[in-house]
Order: C-alpha cells, then structure tokens, then sequence
C-alpha cells in the first residue's frame, strides 16, 4: 500500500512502469514544500525493493521495514544537513561511491536526494555525471521545491513529475480520518495551501500553525508599507535565517493560492479563505502577482549562491508590488 495521500495518477503511472520494468533510471518530484514528494519517493523505493508485492509496499517484509526506518543497507539517502543551506559536493560524492556497488539486499539499489534544487552548483556538475552514465541496479529519486530551480542538464536527464497541493477536502478528510476535529481540520485544509504534510504536523503542534501565520501576516504588511518601512518589516527575519528556504515555500504557495483565488476556483473560493489572509482586499493584478513568484524564486536563487541573506531579503521586499 502507497502511504501517499492524494497524486493519485502520479502512482498509478509509477505502479504500471515498475510492473512493466519501464522505470526511468531517474525520477524527480517537484512541488512546493510538504505536498508529499518526500513520501512518494520512499513509497517508490519500497515499490521498487518490496519483496513480496512487486510495485506495492507491503510494509511488512525486511525490505519494506528497512526502507521505513530509512535503515536499508540498498537505500542512500541524501538530504540538507542541520545548519547548512546547501547540499555539498562531498555528499553526492558519497553518493557515487555507493551506487558503484552491487545491491547487497535487494534486487537493486535507490538512491533519493531531498531538496535536489538545494544542491551546491559543484555538486549538481558530479551529480549529472552519475546521470550521464547510470549504474546498472540503480535508480535515483530526486525532490525540489520547483524545477525552475534545478539545472536544465539535470532536468533533461529526469523523468519530472510536477505535484501540486492537494484539494482542501482531501486534507480535512485525512485529518479527520486521523483524529482531528471536524472544525480544527477544516481550518487546517485551508489554511495549508494543500499541503498535506504541514497540515499534519500543524494538528499536532499549534506552534506551527502560529509561525506560519505570522509569516503571512507579515507578507500582508509589506504589501502594504512603504520602502523604509519594508526594510524595518523583514528584518526580524534576519535574526534566523536557518530556515529560509522554507520561508520562500511558504509565501510562493500563499501567492500561487491567491492567484487561484482571484480566478474564483471552487476549491479556493471559500468561506475558509481568512485561514491564510486571502479575505484581504488587496488591489494587485494577476500579472504581479506571477511577477512575485519570480521574484522569491530570484531571491531563493540568490541564497542558494551564497549571496548575502539580508541583501536577498531587501532586495525581494522591495520589488513586492505596492498594495492599499
């Protein structure tokens, strides 16, 4: 069984290409933060390794469990580490070394690298050798936020698979399905730009839920200050820049869900839209709004290249339209 919720026709694709030995060497899964590709991609691995049903987890064989405690001598997971905000070349190069062997549990070998668009530029320049010339037994998952965001010579080598967030009644119907409140998953669903992952962890720590909010909050206010007073805005941001990355999800997503909302889709269109600010009046077209997501993708871009946080940050606030 797939633990992914929702994506429905991704997983059936990927059932039917692994029952037909039809799988790419490399699979990636694009999409905004905590819409599930980091579940899909250990689902898939397990699909791939399962000893017992071939393109299903069973979850209950060695392979399966050694895949769910992320324990499985065929698995090298490769993932931002704690304090850095960039996957180094030395990680790929371990990588390397470990698709060069032969499968010592499994039939094959899976690699997955989490927030591939985070990866240092020498380190997606080793990457694409690995691609260029897979190992046989191998197959390699990769995830980002947006394949705006990754090389075009790593792109081209992938099979890309673009995940969007999730209808708001599939993430109240799973929350409720886990225990939370009719009332507390509905404001959850809405509140999580379709993010199943956020919204799990956000019924389970109101923290969370308050973080995110005051980021929004936050958004709504630049919107609506003047230059100095922008500069003056984000520089609480500053005092913690660990988590940067995940800010840029969050306000690329928020903007991407206003977009939705202003083109008056059902699914958006709701009496649930204060959940995340978007019953606020705000006088931007849609072709600034699209600017915007540029804008953060620019800024994202500038980070990743070790350019200086604070001048990404001011350089974003102040190119943010002007609303009343």
């Amino acid at each position: 069984m797939w633990r992914t919720v929702g994506h429905e026709r991704v997983q059936r694709f990927l059932q039917r290409a692994i029952a037909q030995d039809a799988l790419g060497h490399a699979i990636l899964f694009a999409g905004p933060a905590a819409v599930g590709k980091r579940t899909l991609a250990l689902d898939l691995t397990a699909a791939l390794l399962c000893e017992v049903q071939p393109n299903d987890p069973c979850w209950e064989c060695i392979q399966c469990k050694g895949v769910a405690r992320l324990q499985h001598p065929d698995l090298h997971l490769v993932e931002l580490e704690e304090g850095r905000r960039s996957i180094r070349m030395e990680q790929v190069a371990a990588l390397q070394q470990a698709v060069a062997l032969r499968p010592y549990q499994a039939a094959q070998r899976v690699s997955v690298i989490l927030d591939a668009h985070l990866l240092q530029p020498e380190a997606s320049q080793r990457l694409l050798k690995t691609l260029e010339e897979p190992p046989a037994h191998n197959t390699l998952i990769l995830t980002a936020s947006s394949t705006h965001l990754m090389p075009q010579t790593l792109l081209s080598r992938c099979q890309v698979w673009r995940l969007t967030g999730l209808p708001r009644r599939l993430v109240q119907s799973e929350l409720e399905r886990r225990g939370v409140s009719q009332p507390d998953a509905a404001f959850l669903a809405a509140a999580s730009l379709g993010r199943m992952g956020w919204a799990i962890e956000a019924s389970m720590d109101p923290e969370l839920r308050e973080q995110e909010e005051s980021l929004v909050c936050l958004l709504i206010q630049t919107l609506r200050a003047d230059r100095a007073s922008r500069m003056e805005l984000i520089d609480p941001l500053l005092d913690d820049v660990s988590d940067i990355d995940r800010l840029f999800d969050l306000w690329s997503e928020w903007w991407r869900s206003f977009l939705l909302v202003q083109a008056g889709m059902p699914d958006h269109d709701s009496d649930n839209r204060p959940a995340m600010g978007h019953d606020v009046e705000l006088s931007i077209s849609p072709q600034e709004a699209v600017s915007v997501i540029k804008r953060i993708d620019e800024a994202r871009e500038w980070v990743r290249a070790n350019v200086n946080v604070r001048l990404a940050l001011e350089t974003l606030a102040l190119h943010l339209p002007e609303a009343s």
